[in-house]
């Protein structure tokens, strides 16, 4: 039986080490081999933290079924930190995914026989698979990155970016399914609400992901948005494509480490030139212009957009609670320990689904989404069954059916 390799152990390995102390220390970004192998670098002594709640692809590689339907996929996908956080891109051939199999959604056994979708740029097939179709600059976007590099994955490894969702599908490595509603689910983070489809994430253990924000699931984009499903909800718009929103990600990203500094410059200098040649904009989104859309703020802050008459005030009315006491109460849920008291506190929480379910049923379908997406934005178990009755009742009358087939893919996670 081997032993476990205690904090001390590593102290006394990294103490006893020969090589040179790096200066850095901890907080070294080098990823370079080289490096690593001239200089030692302080072991890990942090304790390692419960992994949050997310949702990623419903895939896994070589994994045994078992009572929770985990599940294997194709062998010939290729990822760079997608499943085992490791430091190279590689093939996933006998991985194990490293991610708390209790915060996914249900995943799917995929034998070696699955075949694979080609590199599709047909938007019926991204409308059949993701029920959205996918804008011009995503496909522009990947063309300029197949011209500048024969490995896009190592590309954008460089700069600590992954491309994932519905690359996977333009790139060849997206598996065919039987159960198309799994792709419902492909790299969809926890506090992803079904307005919000990932294309970007930042590599390693980051939960930091980029994605289009759509307020109807058959328009274009209003524009691209990030999220940290580590630390909250809030989705903060960035860029109107994604030539923008991968040059604002390399712009904070070159200040994060000297060693990452002129590798982001130079492939922002190049993302620059490629959105000039395409005609797009690498500005920042228009968040002024945003607020002249919306009808409300909503939890995570990207706003709603629904059908308003101004004069007839008909279309959206405010929730009876304001978002402050209802943080307040998703928070005194969280912290219930006893059935009394979670009852307690989803008594005070019915009036809210309550009025706005009437609210719908006088035609102000906007409060039946913002209610449902505040509730969704909780992460709160306890909710989930309101979450669906709200969200899908509301996009059902707004005629926005495939964010409600989305949002029934879901899973909240205790």
């Amino acid at each position: 039986m081997e032993t476990k390799r205690t904090m001390s152990d590593d102290w006394k390995a990294y103490v006893s080490d020969t090589r040179t102390i790096c200066k850095y220390g901890a907080k070294c970004y080098q990823k370079n081999p080289e490096h690593h192998k001239t200089y030692k670098h302080p072991p890990n002594l942090k304790a390692k933290n419960t992994p949050a709640k997310k949702r990623f692809t419903p895939y896994n590689t070589n994994r045994k079924p078992d009572e929770r339907n985990t599940a294997a996929t194709t062998e010939n996908i290729e990822s760079s930190e997608r499943w085992d956080c490791k430091e190279s891109t590689q093939h996933l051939k006998n991985s194990t995914l490293d991610i708390n199999e209790d915060s996914l959604l249900s995943i799917v056994e995929v034998d070696g026989d699955t075949t694979l979708y080609g590199n599709e740029t047909d938007n019926r097939i991204f409308k059949e698979c993701f029920l959205v179709e996918m804008p011009n600059d995503f496909f522009k976007f990947y063309e300029c990155l197949c011209k500048e590099s024969s490995s896009v994955e190592s590309l954008m490894a460089s700069v600590n970016l992954e491309l994932v969702g519905p690359f996977d599908l333009v790139s060849g490595k997206l598996p065919k399914l039987e159960d198309t509603k799994l792709y419902l689910s492909h790299w969809r983070f926890f506090y992803d609400p079904p307005e919000f489809q990932t294309v970007l994430k930042k590599r390693g253990n980051s939960e930091v992901h980029i994605g289009y924000y759509r307020d109807d699931p058959n328009s274009t984009p209003a524009f691209l948005a990030v999220n940290d499903s580590s630390k909250d909800h809030q989705i903060t718009p960035i860029a109107e494509n994604i030539f923008g929103a991968v040059y604002w990600f390399l712009q904070n990203e070159k200040t994060s480490s000297p060693f990452m500094s002129m590798v982001c410059q130079k492939l922002s200098d190049k993302v620059k030139k490629w959105a000039e040649e395409n005609n797009y904009s690498v500005q920042e989104c228009d968040k002024k212009k945003r607020l002249q859309q919306i009808v409300c703020k909503t939890f995570h802050g990207a706003g709603i957009v629904v059908p308003y008459n101004k004069k007839t005030q008909l279309g959206y009315r405010k929730l009876v609670e304001s978002d402050s006491n209802l943080k307040k109460l998703f928070k005194k849920l969280a912290e219930a320990t006893s059935d009394s008291e979670k009852d307690k506190i989803l008594s005070d929480l019915q009036p809210v689904i309550t009025y706005s379910s009437i609210a719908m049923d006088e035609c102000d379908f906007g409060t039946g989404l913002e209610a449902g997406i505040a509730l969704f934005c909780s992460g709160l178990k306890e909710l989930h069954s309101s979450v669906l009755s709200l969200l899908t009742s509301a996009y059902s009358l707004l005629q926005r059916e495939e964010f409600g087939k989305i949002i029934e893919s879901s899973k909240i996670s205790s």
